[in-house]
């Protein structure tokens, strides 16, 4: 009933579907029997399947369009490496700001699915190199003892920003036109990314004082405070620490501590992004209403977010992490088990996989501050960029995991393999440092120093 033919061919051949397939006898392959110009779609909204005639391919080309978003997030942090410990965290975000503007413009002109692909690389490409930067400078502006509260408040944000992108779906029928309301949106909230400030940490390292002076006399002015540093000589790291790609790239050569911690963050990454994109695309094999999952789980991503602050400010991020993962791989273990609750469709699978995700979104959530604080200033920019880049790969393949796995193997398969990652995680953690009760390290020298008199216990 959603489509019109408009050529008297398919009229009189009188098909139930537009998508309709005939063998061809010289080749043997099924073939559709209409092009797309001899039928229309009867929708009160468009879409780029219908316009670029996706509706009838086999699949890849309408997954592409989300995959090739991952793609351009890997490489945004790939060049984000480089630009946030060498153009600077503010430099950076304004650069990326201005790129996804234009990309956002340029989609309220696009009319060739090539051109779309391009569209969503580099929005993913600008969007990181944005989230990153502007993540690394709000932990690097605040005290430890305000960073846990500050990570919270962002993640919050971040579950903000499923309702937002769900009201531009809804009100705005047109494709083309979400991504023109997406660009003005990106320049209402880039207004906080020109007004603050560069990172006097960063300042210092590259040796800059005397805009580490403007920054921290602006930082005082926004409290109220009158702070004179005429006369002030701020310390910098010595000469031979001098902030270039070159002597970050010997930093991991001569402190193998670098390459342990950057190592285990990068396998962190990797399965969280693997369990919680898997869980975000997949709720349809697991539970019987596909819609309710995406609310609950969404509630639950609210609950453990906020919940995790006070935990985290009781325990320490390393130990929440580590209970966070443990919980985890409890839940996928006690998932196995076929336990049906009565004919609702509900089973002990559907309701520990609701749990479990709570507990990813609080690994997701803390895995940021972690990552942000057990890099040196020196080399923050790059570790960041290198543990989260992993992200790319587990977003790739947890969907795979859970919607093909699921249903050609066992389901002790998948969720057997789910706990025994969680369960390596847990152990990675173990491996890494307490931050929460130290000052944040400058460079790598601080590293080895924090490290000293670490225990590989609970």
């Amino acid at each position: 009933d959603n489509w019109t033919c408009i050529s008297d061919r398919c009229t009189s051949l009188n098909l139930s579907d537009p998508c309709a397939t005939d063998v061809n006898s010289e080749t043997g392959l099924a073939e559709r029997i209409l092009n797309s110009s001899e039928y229309q779609w009867n929708l009160d909204r468009t879409s780029f399947v219908v316009d670029f005639d996706l509706v009838c391919s086999s699949g890849v080309e309408k997954t592409l369009v989300s995959s090739i978003f991952f793609v351009g997030a890997f490489f945004g942090l790939l060049v984000g490496s480089f630009l946030f410990d060498n153009l600077g965290r503010k430099p950076s975000a304004l650069c990326g700001t201005a790129m996804v503007i234009v990309i956002n413009l340029t989609g309220f002109f696009c009319r060739n699915y090539y051109f779309l692909l391009a569209i969503r690389f580099f929005q993913a490409f600008s969007s990181f190199i944005i989230a990153t930067s502007m993540y690394i400078l709000n932990q690097e502006l605040l005290p430890t003892r305000y960073r846990n509260y500050s990570n919270g408040w962002v993640m919050l944000n971040w579950c903000v920003g499923y309702p937002i992108a769900s009201a531009i779906g809804y009100f705005c029928h047109d494709w083309n036109t979400m991504f023109l309301v997406s660009a003005v949106l990106t320049v209402l909230t880039s207004i906080p990314i020109v007004v603050i400030v560069e990172s006097p940490r960063y300042l210092l390292v590259k040796e800059k004082t005397n805009a580490a002076k403007r920054s921290l006399k602006t930082l005082a002015r926004w409290n109220g405070m009158n702070l004179n540093l005429d006369e002030v000589s701020l310390i910098t790291p010595e000469k031979d620490q001098e902030l270039t790609f070159l002597k970050q790239m010997s930093d991991f050569r001569k402190y193998p501590v670098l390459i342990g911690e950057t190592a285990i963050q990068m396998f962190l990454w990797f399965v969280v992004a693997m369990s919680y994109y898997g869980f975000n695309f997949g709720w349809g094999a697991i539970v019987p209403d596909m819609y309710l999952a995406y609310i609950v789980a969404m509630v639950g991503e609210v609950i453990s977010t906020i919940g995790l602050i006070p935990i985290v400010a009781l325990i320490g991020r390393r130990r929440a992490l580590i209970l966070l993962f443990g919980g985890a791989s409890i839940c996928y273990l006690f998932a196995i088990p076929d336990v049906a609750f009565g004919n609702s469709g509900w089973t002990l699978e559907s309701v520990m996989c609701l749990l479990g995700v709570s507990f990813v979104s609080g690994c997701f959530t803390l895995i940021y501050l972690f990552t942000a604080e057990i890099a040196p200033t020196t080399h923050r920019g790059l570790v960041f960029c290198w543990s989260f880049s992993p992200c790319g790969l587990g977003s790739f393949f947890g969907p795979f995991i859970f919607q093909y796995l699921f249903k050609i193997t066992h389901k002790a398969v998948p969720l057997g393999v789910l706990a025994f990652l969680s369960t390596a995680c847990l152990l990675g953690v173990m491996g890494l440092v307490e931050t929460g009760d130290k000052p944040i390290a400058t460079t790598a020298e601080d590293v080895v120093e924090r490290r000293k008199h670490h225990r590989y216990r609970f």
